[in-house]
């Protein structure tokens, strides 16, 4: 059975292979194993080299700072600083340990598991192209880039954080393995590119490279990976809670202060289901880059 790195890690710890030691599991809202988590595995993410803590771009790209009454787990994937910090994706075949597993925020639709976003004092604006990347924790599925590790997110803005606007978030497979690890099978949402990026001095993509699109032996791609937005898209608001197209028109014109990521299984696991190596059911969230803002 093949799971994510953040969620294996978690599985490992829980039974006392990680650390060498018996370990109990804490369930959400009891004691916190960040420590000895945190002591078992390297900081900054997978790999040995560590993940820059300052963000490397003055402009360009902007790094959603400050999640919005996250609900925080025990561990350190409930951690939602996780989401926020830095973005330290393992590549195409490896996860990250810096990602939030997405929890019951009061946010959140009510059953859902989701994280609320935004840039300090800033608005996200509409630009040409992609307006942003949402970077999550999917990764290969062995060696083939048509079969992956999915934990699909639903992606929604907001101006006042009680309207959501949505694009067309749809999952045309079927519930088995090979459809669901398929990335052919879904459309408008996140989690299902790997994260390339990660912010090191080894690392040589500039800003408008995370919102520039590549095309190699892992088909076409943004070149730091992820999984971006346009407000432009024909798509957008076509779902949300209280979206409608004044909502949606003045978002394109004006920007929105908020995002929200909500796995999509919890909204509806009869039409997100997922593959049944996903541990938790839950998204693991690595952050969200703007290409434009403003002051508010």
């Amino acid at each position: 059975m093949r799971i994510s790195f953040a969620t294996f890690t978690r599985f490992l710890l829980c039974i006392g292979i990680l650390i060498g030691v018996t370990t109990s599991c804490t369930p959400t809202g009891g004691g916190d194993n960040s420590a000895l988590l945190a002591a078992a595995i390297p900081s900054g993410g997978s790999g040995a080299q560590a993940c820059l803590e300052q963000w490397p771009f003055a402009s360009g790209a902007y790094l959603a700072d400050n999640s919005v009454n996250a609900a925080l787990d025990a561990g350190v994937f409930g951690d939602p600083t996780k989401a926020t910090n830095k973005i330290c994706g393992g590549g195409w075949t490896t996860g990250s340990t810096d990602v939030y597993s997405t929890g019951s925020s009061s946010e959140c639709e009510s059953g859902e598991t989701c994280i609320v976003l935004e840039w300090t004092g800033k608005r996200v604006t509409n630009a040409t192209g992609i307006d942003f990347v949402v970077y999550e924790n999917a990764f290969l599925h062995g060696t083939n880039p048509n079969s992956r590790f999915l934990e699909p997110v639903i992606v929604e803005v907001s101006i006042d954080g009680n309207n959501w606007c949505g694009w067309n978030p749809t999952y045309s497979g079927s519930s088995s393995a090979t459809d669901l690890r398929n990335p052919a099978n879904y459309s408008d949402l996140a989690g299902i590119t790997p994260v390339v990026f990660k912010q090191s001095d080894a690392n040589s993509l500039t800003a408008a490279d995370l919102f520039t699109e590549t095309t190699d032996g892992y088909g076409t791609h943004l070149k730091g990976g992820g999984d971006g937005f346009d407000l432009d898209s024909s798509s957008f608001g076509n779902s949300g809670s209280g979206c409608n197209t004044t909502l949606r028109d003045s978002i394109r014109s004006s920007g929105f202060v908020y995002i929200r990521l909500t796995t999509a299984y919890s909204r509806n696991n009869s039409s997100y289901p997922l593959a049944s190596d996903s541990f938790d059911q839950k998204a693991d969230i690595d952050g969200v880059v703007a290409r434009s803002v403003t002051n508010r």
